[in-house]
């Protein structure tokens, strides 16, 4: 790792002429800028680099009022003068995306850079800072890939070791304890995660975190270490994920915050979402290694959390293979371990998934979904995903009242859960609750890049019955899974709805391509989502206007 070295007039010979407060030049910066925009991150990221490039160029250019939203969605993503920042979240997400992009380069090949350019949380006017770097021993200095097969045999065990003081007054030495326990009480709430009690590893001095013998002692598979730096109003902040049994650096991220001691609190916070969501989420960096760790496995010789692996996996891809393979896995796991509550939840799901898309036959499958959700809850009240297999079965049964307080259980379980907070916006979407179901999806999506591509449903939906077809189509196009029925299906009724009656009609022959059953079952396999009979209607409106029969 590269720690940050105080700039004063100490500092080196070349800087003493520069004052502690001075800003990098316009040519400094534009030089950054083509520096960070040849890259190998952004060189295929089209939009990011254009993005990237239209932010600096008109703050450099005296345009910093310009910066908003509205603007960024015209020059940058080719939105109508008709954009509406607040229902097409697009400038919100990529914006999102970029500020991990710029992290990831100054933590890959520009880490040794001397100009800093940064897009604060909240704003698209981007900062240019000046910065030096001195190399310390022993870190390592790349993000590696966790490529290497896993012990499979362990559940994986995570433990938060105490972060290095590079630089930190004496009077806020509480900051590194204080992270060390918020961390591991945040990451105790993942039900897939064991984790060690951060006083049984508060006595490990941080140089000996490399140590396998010192973590193995612990039980540990990954610990989460770093380093922290401060200076009079900033706070610098290199974390690291290490895989205990061969040293290697999995993930690592650097915060840089500026701080007041107001703000010390609230910042620690956002840090500690950030860190848990990228480590712990459903789609984080542990689940990812496990996933492939397992990966060639036969059903049979799967361990109990690996076959949670299986069904993330389905998640991501809605393939019915991965499906069948993950419905297997959890049946007997549960088979072999009664009271495994992530199992009956993640079970509970896939139960309702086969209600409401038909992917195998199975007798009951809303019933049993809805029990199995209940045992979750029976079992471990506490269990995030139990409360989504309860929410998902409210809805197919068009409880209103019950998907709205399932989905705020969910929220108040574990706030920091990135997936699970978009997950419970979602449903409140579904319910008619869009403005505060936004707010979550939308929180959802800058906490985890990863999010799944059906997370834009509620926004099609909210366009759709608003009478927005050509804003609906444009959300349509964000959700890839060509193979997944409900694509054509929203495609086939926006357009339906705008008149475009050939392309209209090639989206239903594809609809039916997928699902020949669909003509005949129409209205049920609309109505397991939409909750009220006006939204079924209006969406077998569109359909029929595509030529859709019998309906």
């Amino acid at each position: 790792m590269w720690a940050l070295k105080t700039m004063d007039r100490r500092a080196t010979d070349k800087n003493k002429s520069r004052p502690d407060t001075a800003a990098p030049s316009a040519a400094e910066i534009r030089t950054q800028l083509a520096k960070i925009a040849g890259s190998p991150g952004f060189q295929k990221a089209t939009r990011l680099r254009e993005f990237l490039r239209f932010v600096v160029n008109g703050k450099l250019d005296g345009r910093a009022d310009n910066l908003k939203a509205y603007t960024i969605g015209l020059e940058v993503f080719d939105r109508p003068e008709n954009f509406d920042p607040i229902t097409d979240t697009i400038v919100r997400v990529n914006a999102g995306k970029l500020r991990r992009a710029l992290e990831r380069y100054y933590l890959g090949p520009g880490r040794q850079d001397k100009i800093l350019i940064s897009i604060p949380k909240g704003r698209y006017i981007p900062v240019f800072q000046i910065q030096e770097f001195e190399q310390t021993r022993g870190d390592v200095n790349s993000v590696q890939s966790a490529c290497e097969p896993l012990d499979s045999t362990k559940q994986p065990t995570i433990a938060v070791l105490p972060f290095r003081k590079v630089s930190l007054e004496s009077s806020r030495e509480f900051i590194i304890n204080g992270l060390g326990e918020e961390l591991t009480m945040a990451l105790s709430r993942f039900s897939g995660l064991r984790v060690i009690a951060y006083y049984s590893t508060s006595g490990i001095k941080p140089e000996q975190y490399g140590q396998d013998q010192l973590c193995r002692r612990h039980g540990a598979t990954f610990v989460i270490t770093g380093s922290i730096y401060q200076t009079a109003d900033k706070l610098r902040l290199n974390v690291e994920l290490v895989r205990t049994d061969n040293s290697q650096q999995v993930w690592s991220q650097r915060y840089d915050r500026n701080f007041t001691v107001d703000t010390l609190f609230s910042i620690k916070d956002d840090i500690v979402q950030n860190i848990v969501v990228a480590v712990a989420d459903d789609y984080g960096i542990i689940p990812k290694i496990i996933a492939t760790a397992s990966r060639g496995k036969t059903v049979d010789d799967l361990e109990a959390y690996e076959a949670v692996m299986r069904y993330h996996h389905y998640g991501i891809t809605l393939d019915s293979q991965a499906y069948e393979e993950a419905l297997q896995a959890l049946e007997k796991t549960v088979a072999i371990d009664a009271e495994y509550a992530l199992a009956w939840a993640l079970l509970s799901i896939l139960y309702l998934d086969a209600f409401t898309f038909s992917i195998i036959n199975l007798d009951d499958p809303l019933e049993r979904g809805t029990e199995a959700a209940r045992k979750a809850i029976s079992i471990d009240p506490f269990c995030q995903h139990a409360y989504f297999g309860m929410c998902y079965a409210q809805l197919l049964q068009r409880n209103e009242e019950e998907t709205i307080r399932n989905a705020k259980k969910i929220l108040e379980l574990n706030p920091n859960a990135g997936f699970l907070v978009g997950i419970a916006g979602w449903f409140l979407a579904m319910a008619g609750q869009y403005d505060e179901g936004f707010r979550f999806i939308e929180q959802s999506m800058q906490l985890n890049p990863f999010f799944p591509s059906w997370f834009h449903f509620p926004y099609y939906l909210n366009s759709y019955l608003n009478g927005n077809f050509g804003d609906a189509l444009k959300i349509v196009k964000k959700f890839g899974l060509p193979e997944f029925f409900w694509n054509p299906l929203m495609h086939a009724a926006a357009l339906g709805q705008l008149e475009r009656i050939t392309e209209a009609q090639a989206a239903l022959q594809r609809l039916i391509s997928l699902k020949p059953d669909f003509p005949e079952r129409a209205r049920f396999y609309i109505s397991c989502f939409l909750i009220k009979d006006k939204w079924v209607d209006l969406t077998l409106e569109g359909l029929k206007k595509a030529g859709l029969k019998g309906v």
